[in-house]
């Protein structure tokens, strides 16, 4: 059921709780590496965040991505080792979008510039070390922030003007995009603001990130630039400099030559790739500081050339297909898909279903046994495993992840991580729901909970004590999806509460001794199979209550 009734009932709760999440000082600091992976420090500022779950533990690298370890130092002691996924760059694009072929073409890049930051508590560190190839770089943590206007983007950084979050929920319990703008004079701000609503749109107008959309704090950040646009070099084959382009996709570009002063340095061809667009990511990230609770950025780029860029970054000009590229892109930077189309990526680490070592994303595998795939749940009924092309619906259909032979996608053609301009198949859309709850994408680390944290009430953190014959009422605000249905059941001493389907729920005390009530919450969803759900979409808080025989009303949380 949705529970629109309660949750309009709640709404003044709901508002308080999102102040729920209080602010810590955090060291915001912004790492550079060099060509042979030394760390330097960038860029340092001091940020107040709303305080990540105490209990969740750092994420390890995901997927098959590049990662750099580093441990955490405070008073001596080495608090352990955590792993930081390293930023890559991505070029992939439509084939031909003005004819509509949708088809992905995807180009290898070796990438040179890679930016990353770190957010740590004032208190939970004084020492950071990074470790790699057996060498050691630590960082004391008061010296950099003495230092910090000596750093490398201390004076280069662009002002960011946050704009209104278009949706607006408790940081520490929502996914955070941040969408940040390139080539936009100051009196372009109008035209920015339009740019990322049409963005906005595009975005939670695609399954499942509509019926998410309540799970999403999606907020501007403007930048002006001294001109509008991004760069364009020039086509000159055989070039490799920055200042012109090999690429014969560029030949005929009618602003070829074009060269702006730009917040963030937006450029067509980098890397010699006329569509690859791309910004300064440690300008963004040190910009981004202005809202530091960020999870994942975009970059609009005020020009309407086809192109854009994924990787930690997505980045987008305002071509009209050109969304889609972010679209897809987000499928790989947040769920951590693969990509489903076949073209060769020479390099590109192996993975295997078949033995532990490097197991495949959610929706290639290398697995034909029928019951062993992992998405077999899905599977269309009277599919043959393998499945040839032309079939329609889910099967194992060959050719993904970069190889022709001996890899396998849910489906024939009809999903995003092969075209764009297509819906996700029933694997990946299962993959971003179970993110949204499993985590890994930020805070929280442990991913979103149904039953927004702190608005419990009364506390859940000690006995709540109430006189035989008294009652109180225990509530908690409930994150309802955007599109879908929740179930809510209260359980008294471990057994269901007939009709206690509200979150909201009288108690009356009777029975004296201590008792147990709890409240759970599940997703009805139908993108996640039962069998891959687990626990990741159902929630619970308990409370402990006393019941005493005294002239005690209600104590704790109730007067």
């Amino acid at each position: 059921m949705v529970f629109s009734h309660w949750i309009r009932r709640l709404a003044a709760f709901a508002l308080l709780a999102t102040n729920v999440a209080y602010a810590v000082p955090t060291h915001y600091i912004v790492f550079t590496m060099d060509d042979f992976d030394h760390v330097h420090p960038a860029f340092y500022t001091e940020v107040d965040l709303a305080k990540p779950d105490p209990a969740a533990t750092p994420r390890s690298a995901g997927g098959h991505e590049a990662s750099i370890a580093y441990h955490v130092w405070r008073d001596g002691t080495d608090l352990g080792e955590r792993t930081l996924n390293l930023p890559d760059l991505r070029a992939e694009f439509a084939r031909d979008p003005a004819r509509g072929d949708d088809a992905i073409e995807s180009h290898r890049i070796n990438q040179t510039e890679r930016s990353f930051v770190l957010r740590i508590p004032l208190d939970e560190a004084d020492t950071i070390e990074f470790v790699q190839h057996g060498l050691s770089e630590r960082f004391d943590l008061a010296t950099l922030a003495s230092r910090a206007r000596s750093l490398a983007l201390a004076d280069q950084v662009p002002s960011l003007q946050i704009g209104r979050d278009v949706t607006s929920g408790n940081p520490a319990n929502r996914v955070d995009i941040l969408v940040m703008g390139d080539g936009y004079q100051s009196t372009e701000q109008n035209k920015f603001n339009t740019d990322a609503m049409i963005l906005h749109d595009s975005f939670f107008g695609l399954t499942p990130y509509k019926e998410y959309q309540s799970f999403i704090n999606w907020t501007t950040g403007f930048s002006a630039s001294a001109q509008s646009g991004a760069d364009h070099p020039p086509y000159l084959a055989g070039c490799t400099s920055p200042t012109c382009c090999a690429d014969s996709d560029a030949i005929g570009d009618p602003l070829a030559g074009q060269m702006v002063n730009t917040a963030f340095n937006g450029k067509f061809c980098d890397y010699q790739i006329q569509r690859l667009v791309t910004v300064s990511n440690s300008s963004v990230l040190a910009a981004a500081a202005a809202y530091p609770g960020w999870d994942k950025i975009f970059v609009l780029v005020n020009d309407a050339t086809y192109g854009g860029s994924g990787g930690n970054i997505s980045v987008t000009s305002t071509h009209t297909q050109a969304k889609q590229i972010i679209l897809h892109e987000y499928g790989h930077s947040f769920s951590h898909l693969a990509d489903e189309y076949s073209s060769p990526y020479p390099g590109f680490p192996a993975c295997s279903d078949l033995s532990g070592s490097a197991p495949c994303e959610a929706n290639v595998t290398n697995q034909t046994a029928p019951a062993q795939v992992k998405w077999s749940t899905w599977f269309t009924p009277g599919n043959p495993i393998p499945t040839p092309s032309g079939y329609p619906g889910v099967g194992l259909f060959q050719g993904a992840r970069y190889l022709s032979l001996g890899m396998y996608r849910p489906v024939d053609t009809q999903c995003l991580m092969q075209y764009l301009n297509q819906p996700f198949c029933p694997v990946c859309r299962q993959e971003y729901v179970r993110t949204l709850y499993r985590g890994g994408f930020g805070v929280p680390a442990a991913g979103i909970d149904l039953i927004e944290p702190g608005t419990e009430s009364p506390p859940t953190t000690a006995p709540v004590i109430i006189a035989s014959g008294n009652s109180g009422t225990f509530l908690a605000t409930v994150l309802q999806p955007s599109i879908g249905s929740l179930e809510v059941k209260w359980y008294f001493d471990g057994n269901a509460i007939n009709g206690a389907t509200s979150p909201s729920y009288l108690f009356n005390a009777t029975a004296a001794g201590p008792h147990t009530l709890e409240l759970r919450v599940k997703d009805l969803t139908a993108f996640v199979a039962p069998s891959m759900a687990g626990s990741l979409l159902a929630h619970s808080r308990s409370w402990t209550i006393q019941v005493t025989a005294g002239d005690l009303i209600f104590k704790h949380g109730f007067e």
